[in-house]
């Protein structure tokens, strides 16, 4: 019999710390919900501003400001639990407050040059490090959530490196490890940086494993933060409704880099230990078209294997707004997601005081999807096309910015397919086993390959499968170094130079030529 959290789901976030947590009525909201077809609230329990502040009356962590002696999670599963809904607790799992900082300094994360990971200069959220004793404090505080509160689970946001991070205990700790000093410089080809990329990743990794495993129960749903899968960090300001913002995120990690490498969060093991797959896609903030969200969850089908993908999406005009989005864009995100196999799930910032109309949307939705429920459920891909997603092409070359990147590359295949109504999915390397269920294989400048991968893919071709790539697809093992003697070159009938291409014009470097067999009409010379 599947669980609960094994069906779809329709989720909102409470999130409290723009509320009068005096005078909220928590039980009115909650009620509100359900009337509009929620099944699932995540509820803040430890807050990110002030860092590590709790909304309930916890004996460890201090207390949200003007709290009193209410308690706003117990309020919350009273009412919940009345209407038959799953109450999943809310953990902004690294931030810690000025208070924690000056008392422990040596526990926060540091940047590549030292300065700490901070919301501001008054130290009122600063990113604490997991390899810290901050780890145990944590742990401490989530236990007592734990045995002392009936949630149905926990949502563990952020688990993560907000920056380099090159504090004294992830010195010594790389350094017992590797006996070379941890890397305070960027430098991708340099095999110690390299090994320091792969050693974040295990890091945060193994400590979303402890905390899975601290709290899980039988009917428990635990899951984590997997923060734009498929988008990256710019350094240039963010443009919103005419004005111009300075990029929060640009200043948090103070890289350049696609956005899981900053957070050194390994998404498919995050999505293996995780009961469901949690994604957060604030198309906006990541400057992305609303289609970005189903090729995100493309890509989830393919981690997640079967499980629940739950999609944090935009509901307001930027991620922290008061005000909604349009009826129609409220409407066409939940069928993006529905229509790639998602469950959706909306943050209410402000709950006491939203934008009621744009909520009265989501509930308006919402209760179509629950009228259709049966029809969601055990939901399977046609297959056609497989589009290669790589993730160490992605860590090793993307970051550069004098050569086209990978996942450029990818959003701009899946578009064309998009477009062409070509049916397509999102695979991994670890898919290629099952390429035999596809008629064509896309390598969107998947550069680094192992010789596994090589090899399954040219077992693929000489089977009848058809191979579509660009650029440097299979030029470089999953390291980085070019393989003159491993790579596509024979298969392709073609030689590479040996300086790179210097492309003109805007984005387009290829066209349709000769004839094809594609199942729709193309012109031959059509710009892709």
């Amino acid at each position: 019999m599947k669980k609960w959290y094994q069906k779809p789901l329709r989720a909102v976030t409470l999130e409290f710390p723009a509320s009068d947590v005096a005078t909220i009525d928590v039980k009115g909201i909650v009620n509100e919900t359900y009337q509009g077809a929620v099944n699932t609230l995540c509820v803040f329990c430890i807050g990110y501003f002030p860092g590590g502040t709790a909304f309930y009356q916890s004996r460890l962590a201090p207390h949200f400001p003007r709290l009193g002696e209410r308690d706003l999670l117990a309020e919350a599963l009273s009412a919940a639990h009345a209407n038959s809904q799953k109450v999943i607790a809310y953990i902004a799992s690294i931030w810690g407050g000025a208070e924690m900082y000056w008392q422990h300094p040596d526990w926060a994360q540091r940047k590549a040059d030292g300065r700490v990971t901070s919301w501001d200069e008054a130290y009122t959220s600063v990113a604490m490090c997991p390899n810290s004793p901050y780890r145990e404090y944590l742990k401490q505080v989530v236990t007592e959530i734990s045995e002392n509160y009936a949630v149905d689970g926990f949502y563990f946001d952020e688990p993560s490196f907000q920056s380099w991070c090159s504090c004294s205990y992830c010195s010594k700790k790389f350094f017992a490890e590797f006996h070379q000093e941890l890397p305070v410089r960027e430098d991708w080809g340099d095999p110690v940086f390299q090994k320091f990329i792969k050693w974040r990743y295990r890091q945060i990794t193994a400590w979303r494993k402890s905390l899975y495993d601290l709290v899980k129960q039988e009917d428990r749903c635990v899951f984590f933060q997997g923060a734009f899968p498929l988008a990256r960090f710019a350094s240039e300001p963010l443009g919103v409704s005419g004005v111009t913002l300075h990029n929060p995120y640009q200043d948090r990690f103070a890289v350049d880099w696609y956005v899981p490498l900053a957070h050194a969060a390994y998404l498919p093991d995050s999505a293996e230990i995780g009961d469901v797959v949690h994604f957060e896609l604030y198309r906006v903030s990541m400057r992305e078209p609303l289609w970005w969200y189903g090729i995100s969850l493309r890509y989830g089908q393919s981690i997640g294997r079967g499980k629940q993908i739950l999609t944090l999406n935009m509901m307001a005009q930027t991620p922290f707004a008061q005000y909604g989005l349009p009826e129609e864009e409220i409407r066409l995100s939940i069928a993006e997601i529905l229509a790639n196999t998602g469950s959706p799930q909306f943050a209410r910032y402000y709950p006491d005081r939203a934008d009621q109309e744009a909520w009265d949307h989501v509930y308006a939705s919402f209760k179509k999807v629950k009228d259709i429920e049966s029809y969601l459920e055990n939901r399977e891909s046609m297959k056609y096309a497989a589009v290669l997603y790589s993730q160490s092409s992605l860590d090793r070359f993307d970051h550069l910015g004098n050569k086209p990147a990978h996942l450029d590359c990818l959003k701009g295949f899946s578009k064309v397919l998009l477009q062409e109504h070509l049916l397509f999915d999102i695979i991994t390397e670890a898919d290629l086993d099952r390429l035999g269920e596809y008629r064509v294989l896309v390598l969107p400048n998947v550069s680094c390959l192992t010789a596994e991968a090589k090899a399954s893919i040219r077992q693929f071709v000489s089977q009848g499968g058809g191979l579509v790539a660009s650029y440097e697809a299979g030029m470089y093992d999953e390291a980085g170094w070019r393989q003159p003697a491993d790579d596509f070159s024979e298969m392709f009938g073609c030689t590479y130079s040996p300086e790179p291409l210097q492309f003109g014009g805007f984005d387009v470097y290829m066209r349709l030529a000769g004839e094809h067999e594609l199942p729709v009409e193309h012109s031959t010379g059509k710009l892709i």
